[in-house]
């Protein structure tokens, strides 16, 4: 098959259902592999919509406390290392040439129709500038000269090529994604959340994200939130903005 999607779910029963319902009535058959953030038990889901069940053994968007309030993202290198291990997971399960990122506020209005070279997502400003000092990426263009920062976009939503994605992550060393570290803003690193890592190693290794998500080429929306528990907040890793 073209495509299949990686899930990721935690403890928002509700979007989740609704949301794979959808899931399954655009693509019936294709490959859904559900990773659960190590949080309430969701299995009964992966079986009524076949899907692969992956209960992660520690929480990886368990987040850091800011400023005195909880920001979703990596709690520290090891929940990074585990999320490039899951989502190498996820392609060798797949088994497509394609792989969306879904979440709980992911929403699917009809069928892809437009596959990006090396992936999609929605289009945003150059993110990494603002979490180097003084918002200097200069180093950035020293170290990988042909890197190309137009906009950081691998949220929700986005879609990965699984060859290239599958060939960056074991091409590029942690070491190296840390390499800048000393250089960012204490708060965050370059690599301090999915979708910010992922874009990461893409842009070092030479590729290029498209303009897709909320675009007639993918026919998907992110975010959603329509169908989120308001009882659910940060501690239940429900992120509402």
């Amino acid at each position: 098959m073209k495509v299949g999607f990686y899930f990721n779910c935690y403890k928002n029963y509700n979007a989740t259902d609704n949301v794979l319902k959808i899931l399954r009535k655009h693509y019936p058959d294709n490959p859904v592999f559900l990773m659960n953030d190590h949080g309430d038990d969701l299995s009964e889901l992966a079986r009524k919509y076949n899907c692969c069940y992956y209960y992660s053994p520690i929480n990886i968007l368990g987040g850091r406390i800011i400023n005195d309030k909880r920001v979703m993202c990596f709690s520290n290198e090891e929940c990074a290392r585990h999320y490039l291990k899951v989502i190498l997971k996820a392609i060798k399960y797949c088994k497509t040439e394609y792989l969306v990122l879904m979440e709980d506020d992911v929403l699917i209005n009809g069928q892809i129709t437009h596959y990006p070279k090396h992936a999609g997502g929605d289009k945003i400003g150059n993110y990494f500038r603002s979490l180097l000092k003084n918002n200097d990426d200069s180093i950035l263009y020293r170290e990988y000269p042909k890197i190309e920062m137009n906009y950081w976009n691998l949220a929700g939503g986005s879609i990965l090529n699984c060859k290239t994605m599958k060939e960056c992550i074991k091409n590029t060393k942690f070491e190296e994604i840390k390499k800048f570290d000393k250089f960012c803003n204490s708060e965050f690193e370059l690599w301090h959340t999915n979708d910010v890592l992922l874009n990461y190693i893409l842009m070092i290794n030479g590729k290029t994200a498209e303009e897709w998500t909320n675009t007639d080429k993918s026919n998907i929306i992110h975010p959603y939130k329509k169908f989120y528990d308001n009882n659910l907040g940060i501690n239940e890793g429900v992120y509402r903005k």
